[in-house]
């Protein structure tokens, strides 16, 4: 009988141990309910302008942005799509005209992205 308890008893600990291992798995994302890994502009940040004020761009990662001017009031949701080899990041916001392709430089909290008449120059928040 003192044989069978043991038994069981690292019966237990084994399956309480590999829970515990398979709760811990570092294939998903910090544990996020969110799939698919996120792409290097992923993240918040903030340009400020002396001409047209402060802006914060957001970036979820996935493919969806969001822009917000504090001082103007603009508030826009879109898209974008990095390419990291070609080094282009192209947004497309509700409001604007058309989409615009950006060439890009990242560091880890800086973001600077020029196109033919405009260029940014954004850090992470």
């Amino acid at each position: 009988m003192k044989k069978a308890m043991s038994v069981i008893s690292l019966i237990l600990v084994l399956v309480l141990a590999l829970s515990v291992f398979t709760a811990c798995d570092s294939s998903t994302d910090g544990g996020s309910t969110d799939s698919g890994p996120k792409d290097a502009v992923a993240g918040t940040w903030k340009q400020t302008d002396k001409v047209d004020g402060n802006w914060t761009w957001t970036f979820d990662g996935k493919g969806k942005c969001t822009l917000e001017g504090e001082t103007t009031g603009f508030k826009g949701e879109g898209t974008y799509k990095l390419d990291e080899t070609a080094k282009t990041l192209t947004v497309n916001i509700e409001g604007w005209s058309a989409e615009k392709v950006f060439n890009y430089t990242l560091t880890d909290t800086n973001l600077d992205m020029e196109e033919t008449y405009a260029s940014y120059h954004l850090v992470k928040q």
